[in-house]
């Protein structure tokens, strides 16, 4: 699969210097992290999930999670374990009919609630497990995170698969100030412990902002809410270092009507300039809007490409490609990697095309 791979050939050409290039599941760790994108929650009593799919109505959806957790009623889990399981033995029996389905298809995640229920579901979907890409553990904490991971790995090893961990940190630990330190540093323990299983680390700010009881509307950013941004900043701050590997993704943006799209897409710009790669969606009208803040300017890709390029040569301050500006190849090295590798997945834009050029195109398509 691709980002973007709706827009025809004339208009990637249009837009793009380089286009996005194709992932896939085996794609190297720290890319795939990047390459998630924006992913859609499903909830898994959605019973026609396979279908839409297998018929590619979502053309442009290349990262999906199949929630179990807090969008399903308590009294209604059996059921919605049910459905995900057959759910995936649909997606599997059409990808035996029509081999060729399997590259089209978004990556396939599952949010669990217990390392059980992790188990009994892996059980039911036997050799189909290898559809999932990963398992995101929700309320991950420095209680529970030891169990998800071990669990994850042994699963792994068991049934020679490669499925990924994706902690979710929304507990009340980490946002209530006197306890966040320790518990962050607790975390960062075991995930570097785990760090060749962590596909991406996300935030839950509606489970942080409930704590508080507030919530965000439509026409401010969660940055907006002081309390959530003070934890979303030592968030970053502890695990977005550049000794690590780890891909932070943004909060949840809880309203997809046409009047909060302004805001999603400053709040994905906002997301970006401080880490975080990626964003939770809740309806498919988001998906574009975020993916749309990634492709990488012809500027700043010249600007990696030179910094990069110098790492053992002329490795001091260098004027960049576009005169405007000073690189320094130590300080930025770590910077100009990640963009290339952001390029890589998204594409650069070419030299006449802005950001907003393209979300421009891309809201109105």
């Amino acid at each position: 699969m691709r980002h973007f791979k709706g827009l025809s050939e004339n208009e990637v050409n249009n837009f793009f210097h380089l286009p996005p290039k194709e992932f896939s599941k085996t794609t190297d760790k720290l890319k795939l992290g990047i390459a998630m994108g924006a992913t859609l929650y499903i909830p898994g009593l959605m019973s026609n999930f396979s279908s839409k799919l297998i018929k590619r109505s979502f053309e442009n959806l290349t990262s999906v999670i199949m929630c179990l957790e807090d969008s399903i009623s308590d009294n209604a889990l059996t059921e919605a374990e049910n459905n995900v399981v057959e759910q995936l033995h649909t997606l599997a029996e059409a990808i035996s009919a029509n081999a060729t389905l399997q590259y089209d298809l978004p990556l396939l995640f599952i949010r669990i609630r217990s390392v059980d229920q992790l188990q009994r579901i892996a059980s039911q979907l036997g050799n189909d497990l290898d559809l999932i890409t990963g398992i995101v553990f929700p309320k991950c904490n420095s209680t529970n995170a030891n169990d998800f991971f071990s669990c994850l790995d042994s699963l792994n090893q068991a049934r020679s698969v490669t499925l990924y961990g994706l902690p979710i940190i929304e507990s009340k630990e980490i946002i209530y100030k006197e306890s966040r330190q320790e518990e962050l540093q607790k975390l960062y323990k075991i995930f570097l412990n785990y760090e060749r299983l962590i596909l991406t680390i996300r935030v839950g700010a509606t489970d942080f902002s409930s704590l508080f009881s507030l919530r965000r509307p439509y026409n401010r950013t969660v940055y907006e809410l002081q309390l959530i941004g003070d934890c979303l900043t030592e968030i970053l701050n502890t695990f977005r270092r550049y000794e690590d590997n780890f891909i932070i993704s943004g909060p949840v943006f809880e309203y997809f009507d046409d009047k909060s799209k302004d805001i999603l897409w400053e709040e994905v710009q906002l997301d970006l300039l401080n880490g975080f790669y990626g964003k939770t969606c809740i309806h498919p009208s988001q998906v574009d809007i975020v993916n749309a803040v990634y492709p990488v300017s012809k500027e700043t890709f010249d600007d990696a490409s030179m910094i990069v390029g110098n790492r053992y040569g002329n490795n001091g301050i260098l004027s960049s490609p576009s005169k405007n500006k000073m690189n320094e190849v130590k300080p930025h090295y770590s910077w100009a990697l990640k963009i290339l590798a952001q390029a890589e997945i998204y594409g650069v834009l070419n030299e006449n095309v802005t950001t907003h050029d393209f979300i421009g195109y891309i809201k109105n398509i």
